[in-house]
């Protein structure tokens, strides 16, 4: 009578009783203005939908160094859940990429900097994307150890941080509480390989299916035909090389390349006024 009793209550607490033993797993995602909407939306939905499938294993939540709406690179605004200082501690922290003017900013910020360091040491794994990792570099967290970043400024990189080791056609490099993922989509195959760590490769596998994703760890690096040199040929209103190179304005007696007509008339309209 006992063990029929005993499986009556598991068989209705069942579902509690493994939801109370299994951890949740926080992640969190940094939002700043100008970030690339991809590098964001790519690995936050990998977790979201890790979360659905694992019913509550996961959760996601975003956080801004300044409180307010943070507009994404194309002016999207977002929303964060917290603030930097009321962010409750994450296991996961995602440092999404932004075009280099932006990053390049960053990257000399000693506050953001000095933030970064503190969750190193207080998180499971950080997450970066693109050309987030110049973040983690900049920290001075990938000293001596493998990374790699958006391909565009992939020998910048290597020549600003030669501490380091630049790694090239992948998609990411885990360095087990460090992760830097590739360009834009690849930081979904960094999410992935993080929900595989965590909850295995049959509910990564189930993720992928559901956002019909094929990922991949390695695969040959596209190359700029103008090569791979920021200082030289990075459009000066968004940021993002300039590849064609018929695309171009004199001004003040110097050529300025633009990775589009788009950013070629803002800066006519800038240098008008």
């Amino acid at each position: 009578m006992m063990r029929i009793l005993l499986l009556i209550c598991l068989l209705f607490t069942g579902v509690n009783v493994l939801s109370a033993q299994t951890p949740v797993v926080k992640v969190a995602v940094l939002l700043y203005p100008g970030m690339a909407l991809q590098d964001f939306a790519g690995p936050a939905d990998v977790f979201t939908k890790a979360r659905e499938i694992t019913r509550g294993e996961y959760q996601v939540y975003t956080a801004s160094c300044k409180p307010g709406t943070v507009y994404t690179e194309g002016h999207i605004g977002i929303q964060p859940d917290y603030s930097i200082r009321q962010l409750p501690k994450p296991d996961i922290l995602i440092l999404p990429g932004a075009s280099f003017a932006v990053i390049d900013s960053l990257r000399h910020d000693s506050t953001l900097l000095s933030m970064i360091r503190q969750y190193q040491d207080s998180v499971s794994v950080l997450l970066s994307v693109g050309t987030g990792t110049w973040l983690l570099a900049a920290a001075g967290l990938l000293d001596h150890q493998q990374a790699t970043t958006h391909y565009f400024v992939a020998d910048d990189f290597a020549s600003t941080f030669p501490a380091i080791t630049l790694v090239k056609d992948v998609r990411y490099v885990d360095n087990g509480n460090i992760l830097t993922s590739a360009g834009v989509t690849a930081g979904i195959d960094g999410a992935l390989h993080l929900v595989a760590r965590y909850s295995g490769d049959r509910i990564a596998g189930m993720v992928a299916r559901a956002m019909q994703y094929t990922p991949k760890r390695e695969e040959p690096w596209p190359m700029a035909p103008t090569g791979m040199d920021y200082k030289k040929d990075a459009d000066v209103i968004c940021g993002m090389i300039a590849i064609d190179k018929n695309i171009f304005v004199e001004y003040q007696g110097k050529r300025y390349y633009f990775c589009s007509e788009v950013c070629k008339k803002a800066f006519l309209h800038n240098t008008a006024q």
